[in-house]
């Protein structure tokens, strides 16, 4: 750190080069560090704490001892030790890349320009390359590139809310300090940097927010109880095959001659077990999930949600409360003029001859800020209020350039929140003029006759800020005693954007709870939340009213709140954890340093990706790349439809589990051989289902996402129709199974050839079954619409089992099959797509 300024004394020259290279040697670079996360080798190792992934490295272990004992090829080994280690390594690398395209996104703002002076001249260099001891030059609409001590200050007043939470800027004089990353919206001044990059304000702040774990989704725990219950299954399952095994073996048939023998059978017995467990678990659930958040994950980034944490993909699909901040999210984040004393306003290149003139002067001259065309857009420089009254000029095609040509300014008395209000002087001729614009209260008790300002109220009732213009001639006399005449006033606002009411209502139909959280005053932020459809019955509180009340009573009231006005963040904080504590599954927005605390206690944060502070999108879970609430929504519609594939492909996954695993069970009991080898099972649980698993979930989500409640935390991811979908098609699979065992299947002349149909067979009533799972809950989407992925999958499918059929006898343990025998399979299996349609008539019957 520099001296302050009591301590010593500053050129305005700047540094030399050699100065630069020392400081930044002394006090190193104006970068944040990055984060204190997770090493990459322990992300990649807390993949493996999955409950399915635990039982298939359980499986790995068993088949692995059980091979080498028996002097068997360990390829089945090897085929599960892959599968845990794909699984682990898509969703290892789809955040990996998720992080790097954050990391991308945050050092942008490391390059933003600054003006210094450096080597006695001004100069602009990235914001990187700020040091200790800079002479920083700052005007209206700049950003604090480094914490420090301003050396000359004119009228400035700095937006610190990244810091305060407060809404209003905040003035600065000489020798005050001012943060890196705050904004300067009023005046202009010169900023000597006293610390950079970690040793900023900001940095101590992020230093202390680490990446930490966070409590468990509401997918995570139904997966996790999921997994419990088909492992309790399988271990049942392997239990009983086992017993059956050492009863065939060592009770119903010869007694066995030596302990090695009684090994050996021990040793089959584990080899069944081995089998049930590979056959019950479903391997392919923890690729499908990742694959399911990977896609969905893609999609959410084009729909302008960049998702840091992949389970969050699912996480914003069953939030039922979501707290917003109002400036940018639900509003343009741009000050406009909504409403006037005056109808339009007019070209001025001489003495007003009436109110309209002087406004439309007043407002062009009595001003700091500028407008600029960047890229065919009009870009705001300097102070947001006087730059609305600059595009009300522009759109009634005046240009104010001219104006102020015409009218030059002699002299300014910068606006500051004591004075409220700001004055010009400028002459016509021999002729001086003052113009004031303000507070209307304070303006309208400096003119004669005192204007009646009662209809004002209600523009402060539609969220208005009102702004009072006033002009008077100076006399040369007197030139203190001005007697003003009032002009009129306008009113501006921060307009919503236009989709937001209809995002909010739609956030509603979805069983969704909205609530503002903001800055500004109960009756400003009253107006807006009606405007967009989130205040109704529900209440309006200040954050220091909440913030007083005990922990229970804000338990108590935070349900009914709909609107949390003169709120600093930690109230945000406050409320976020009140609603959790009552068992709602939170979303919270946020763009300041101080959110960053409510944004990592949240179950999804949301930071903004125009206006947020770097700190704040590191301790966010989805970034919202344009700052807007619809785009939450979309967000909230992409998770549903994750949900809702991710049950699909469990109906199709579950099935294929209880029957090839009852299948596998009863097959000894009647004396056959096992139904399938484990490599087949591999094939069936992994590939084809991780296959299945793209197809399914890339199914497009439909408008009824949208016009359901919340799934709640303690409902189970398999639903009562589900359940009878899997039972009755694993059933009627079960049934054919065992008839073919006893019977043969038709077309088929020997055992090579049963056996390679059967496996043929359950594969492709498998395939049909995919259609089938295509209709949720009863509801089946176009046949052929929507989702031309699956066809296409689900046709790879059936052309990857006739290879292996064909030519993979040796690993497979199949044999060729004729092209009538492949018919008979197909036509034979074809029926599995008419259990779904009986379902759904069912389905219906019921519910009538």
């Amino acid at each position: 750190m520099i001296p302050s300024p009591d301590q010593g004394t500053f050129s305005r020259d700047g540094l030399s080069t050699e100065e630069v290279l020392d400081s930044r040697n002394k006090y190193g670079k104006n970068e944040l560090a990055p984060p204190k996360r997770i090493p990459v080798w322990k992300q990649y190792l807390d993949k493996y704490q999955d409950p399915i992934i635990r039982i298939l490295l359980i499986a790995v272990t068993l088949s692995a001892i059980v091979a080498i004992i028996e002097g068997n090829s360990l390829i089945d080994t090897i085929g599960i030790a892959l599968a845990v280690i794909l699984s682990t390594s898509i969703a290892f690398i789809t955040e990996f890349r998720s992080n790097r395209e954050f990391d991308a996104l945050n050092a942008m703002r490391e390059d933003t320009a600054v003006k210094v002076i450096r080597n006695k001249s001004p100069t602009t260099v990235p914001m990187r390359d700020i040091v200790v001891g800079d002479t920083i030059l700052l005007e209206a609409g700049d950003m604090v590139p480094a914490d420090g001590f301003l050396l000359q200050a004119s009228d400035i007043e700095a937006d610190e809310s990244a810091f305060t939470g407060e809404s209003e800027a905040v003035g600065k004089k000489e020798n005050d300090t001012a943060l890196k990353s705050s904004y300067i919206t009023s005046g202009r001044g010169i900023l000597i940097a006293s610390a950079v990059g970690d040793d900023t304000k900001m940095g101590l702040i992020a230093a202390s927010l680490t990446e930490g774990t966070r409590p468990d989704t509401p997918l995570q725990v139904k997966l996790k109880d999921l997994a419990h219950l088909i492992s309790r299954f399988g271990y049942v399952m392997a239990a009983l095959i086992i017993i059956l095994v050492l009863v065939q073996d060592l009770v119903l048939a010869a007694p066995p001659e030596s302990a090695f023998d009684i090994f050996r059978i021990f040793l089959h017995a584990c080899m069944f077990a081995v089998v049930i467990i590979v056959v019950s678990v479903p391997e392919g659930l923890p690729v499908s999930v990742t694959v399911s958040l990977a896609l969905t994950m893609r999609k959410m980034t084009r729909a302008k949600s960049l998702v840091r944490r992949l389970i969050a993909c699912e996480t914003i699909g069953s939030v039922t409360v979501i707290c917003t901040d109002k400036t940018g999210t639900l509003t343009m984040n741009q000050m406009e003029v909504a409403a006037s004393s005056i109808e339009v306003p007019v070209d001025v290149q001489s003495l007003p001859a009436d109110p309209a003139g002087w406004i439309s002067l007043n407002a062009a001259v009595n001003s700091t800020a500028e407008l600029e065309h960047v890229d065919g857009q009009l870009i705001t420089v300097g102070n947001s209020t006087e730059a609305a009254l600059l595009r009300w000029l522009h759109r009634a095609g005046i240009g104010y350039q001219e104006i102020r040509d015409a009218w030059p300014p002699l002299h300014q008395i910068f606006f500051n929140s004591k004075k409220k209000q700001m004055s010009t002087t400028v002459a016509l001729g021999t002729r001086q003029f003052i113009l004031v614009k303000g507070a209307p209260e304070i303006i309208g008790a400096q003119c004669n006759p005192v204007p009646d300002l009662t209809h004002l109220h209600d523009l402060a009732g539609r969220a208005m800020r009102t702004l009072a213009f006033a002009h008077g001639e100076i006399n040369s006399s007197e030139p203190d005693q001005v007697l003003l005449t009032w002009d009129g006033f306008v009113g501006i606002r921060d307009e919503v954007r236009p989709d937001v009411p209809d995002a909010v209502q739609t956030c509603k139909d979805a069983g969704i709870t909205v609530k503002m959280v903001t800055g500004d005053s109960a009756e400003t932020a009253s107006a807006i939340a009606r405007e967009t459809g989130i205040l109704g019955t529900g209440s309006v509180m200040t954050g220091p009213e909440f913030r007083e009340l005990s922990d229970e009573r804000r338990k108590e009231v935070a349900g009914n709140i709909q609107v949390l006005a003169r709120s600093e963040p930690h109230d945000k904080l406050l409320l976020v954890r009140a609603l959790q504590a009552n068992g709602e599954v939170v979303a919270v927005t946020g763009d300041g340093t101080n959110d960053a605390p409510a944004l990592k206690n949240a179950d999804v944060g949301l930071a903004m990706g125009i206006a947020g502070t770097e700190v704040a999108r590191e301790a966010s879970d989805i970034i919202l790349l344009d700052d807007s609430f619809p785009t939450i929504e979309q967000a909230i519609w992409w998770g549903r439809a994750l949900y809702e594939n991710i049950q699909r492909f469990l109906i199709f996954q579950l099935t294929i589990n209880i029957a090839a695993a009852l299948l596998t069970f009863i097959a000894p009991l009647l004396g056959f051989a096992p139904p399938f080898t484990i490599i087949q099972l591999l094939w069936i649980n992994i590939v084809m289902d991780s296959l299945a698993a793209l197809a399914l979930c890339s199914e497009a989500p439909h408008p009824a996402l949208m016009e359901r409640n919340p799934i709640p935390r303690s409902a189970s991811v398999i639903t009562p129709y589900m359940v009878r979908a899997i039972l009755v098609t694993a059933g009627i699979y079960i049934v054919a199974g065992i008839a073919a065992l006893m019977l043969g299947i038709p077309f088929m002349h020997s055992p090579q050839e049963q056996a390679s149909a059967f496996f043929a067979g359950f594969v492709i009533a498998q395939v049909w079954n995919g259609i089938n799972c295509r209709g949720i809950n009863g509801v089946m989407p176009p046949l052929f619409k929507g989702n031309p992925v699956f066809f296409g999958i689900m046709g790879l499918i059936i052309c990857i089992q006739i290879l292996i059929i064909q030519f993979g006898g040796s690993m497979f343990g199949t044999v060729p099959l004729s092209l009538f025998q492949w018919i008979a399979i197909g036509v034979g299996t074809l029926p599995v797509l008419f259990i779904w349609p009986a379902l759904r008539m069912f389905h219906t019957v019921q519910e009538e």
